[in-house]
């Protein structure tokens, strides 16, 4: 079986980041990198449905991995919290 030379966690997070991510994935599919993406949770949403923007199992899941590439996060007012 293939194993890819590189493995790179993949997270967006939130608003524009996925727009940056996808602009991101077209210049290193361009690469032709023998590379793995492994998406991850981190962001608002997981804040609201988890209390943790970055949980646990995304910080593990990142230890796996070559590097990085993250998007954007954003966070709302105290009083939308």
């Amino acid at each position: 079986m293939h194993m890819p030379k590189y493995r790179i966690a993949w997270l967006p997070g939130d608003g524009v980041g996925h727009d940056v991510m996808d602009c991101a994935r077209l210049v290193l599919d361009k690469l032709a990198l023998d590379v793995e993406y492994i998406p991850g949770d981190i962001g608002w949403e997981f804040w609201k449905s988890e209390g943790d923007a970055l949980p646990a199992r995304t910080i593990a899941m990142m230890k796996q991995t070559d590097c990085a590439l993250f998007g954007a996060i954003t966070s709302k007012p105290k009083e939308e919290a």
